[in-house]
């Protein structure tokens, strides 16, 4: 009799001692978790740019997802290269499913991609909205339906934590201020000059034309033979680009340098230069590997930002992050100096082997963009 009771208080003290050991053990697990998540060390802007955004961050988390990977071109090396970061990084996560699409610079496509992602199950997004606003909608949609949307590259308008996740790019307006300051250091501060900026309206390179005018007002020797308003339209086509140039070559017969957004656009402006016979000028622009060797073998006066492509791999980061929950404490916003400056001291970057529309500040392998470069 007393053994038995003995035995059954004994029971159901050992119960609830497993119990409270389970809870305790649980709390400190989390603890460790939470520790282990303010213990990383997020990298600062200047780190990343050094790095080109490479950087073993926790982002995957363990849920399966399906991350879309949207572009409203995905026609030309650039998107080439913007796929790739996206992609390559989202491969570093065995979870993550990956769906892509190209718009092919068509609005509506661009629109109806997002909304057929999104019926497809996408739980994240990362999209280039090179039609800016006219795209918000489509991503405000999404993100009603629980999606997780980091749009960058092209800035759509829209609020962080309302719109979207967050929107990731470099400084537009910073990028044309240092080509219009470079350009009127490279001419002395006078010239003629002519401004490429891609399609017509977009938010790139109307964010950079008006840093171009406000430097050029300040320096009255500077011409802008291509309009304060907008630009021959290039479509960051290449052959359009230098079948435009050929055509201001014929209307200006004095042209003293080259901006332009696109550095496979710039090249092919120099590439008019040459057809016409004409001597090649200062340019600015994004890297791009062909323009880089022609110059350097030419000795003539080039800087370059980066291409940029690689913040994709934060725009993956962000997007996988918040639909696993996780967070992410990278920048949005960043400001890019020039890669490459002939004038200040930073060297031409010529890879042999590589395609003239190859853009080595991203630190992407032609493996890599034969691997994931395609939509």
């Amino acid at each position: 009799m007393t053994s038995r009771s003995a035995g059954a208080r004994f029971r159901p003290r050992t119960r609830r001692g497993l119990v409270l050991a389970a809870v305790v053990a649980l709390v400190a697990i989390g603890a460790v978790s939470a520790g282990a998540a303010r213990l990383v060390t997020w990298p600062t802007p200047a780190q990343e740019i050094a790095k080109s955004g490479n950087f073993p961050l926790p982002f995957c988390g363990t849920k399966p997802i399906t991350l879309a990977v949207l572009d409203g071109f995905g026609i030309n090396a650039w998107s080439q290269e913007s796929y790739t970061a996206v992609r390559s990084e989202a491969a570093k996560c065995k979870n993550v499913k990956v769906l892509t699409a190209a718009g092919g610079g068509d609005l509506q496509k661009s629109i109806s991609d997002v909304s057929t992602m999104v019926a497809q199950g996408a739980n994240a997004i990362t999209i280039i909205p090179d039609f800016g606003q006219a795209q918000l909608q489509s991503l405000k949609d999404a993100t009603a339906q629980g999606v997780k949307v980091v749009p960058w590259g092209a800035n759509p308008g829209g609020t962080n934590g309302t719109d979207f996740v967050a929107y990731v790019d470099w400084n537009d307006g910073y990028a044309g201020t240092l080509w219009a300051q470079w350009m009127v250091k490279a001419l002395h501060g006078k010239g003629n000059v002519i401004y490429t900026g891609g399609p017509a309206g977009n938010p790139v390179g109307a964010a950079q034309l008006a840093a171009v005018v406000a430097v050029f007002k300040k320096n009255p020797g500077m011409k802008l033979l291509t309009g304060t308003k907008d630009w021959p339209v290039t479509n960051w086509d290449p052959a359009t680009a230098q079948k435009v140039t050929s055509a201001l070559l014929a209307k200006y017969p004095k042209i003293d340098g080259i901006i332009s957004n696109y550095g496979t656009d710039a090249l092919a402006s120099v590439r008019a230069f040459q057809a016409a016979g004409r001597k090649l000028v200062p340019v600015t622009t994004l890297d791009a590997n062909g323009l880089s060797c022609l110059y350097k073998k030419n000795g003539i006066a080039l800087s370059t930002i980066s291409s940029r492509n690689w913040l994709g791999r934060i725009a993956a980061r962000k997007a996988i992050a918040a639909a696993e929950g996780l967070p992410n404490k990278e920048a949005n916003i960043y400001k890019l100096s020039f890669f490459e400056d002939t004038l200040g001291g930073k060297p031409l970057v010529c890879t042999a082997g590589a395609a003239p529309d190859f853009y080595p500040s991203n630190r992407l392998t032609v493996a890599q963009i034969k691997q994931y470069g395609k939509p």
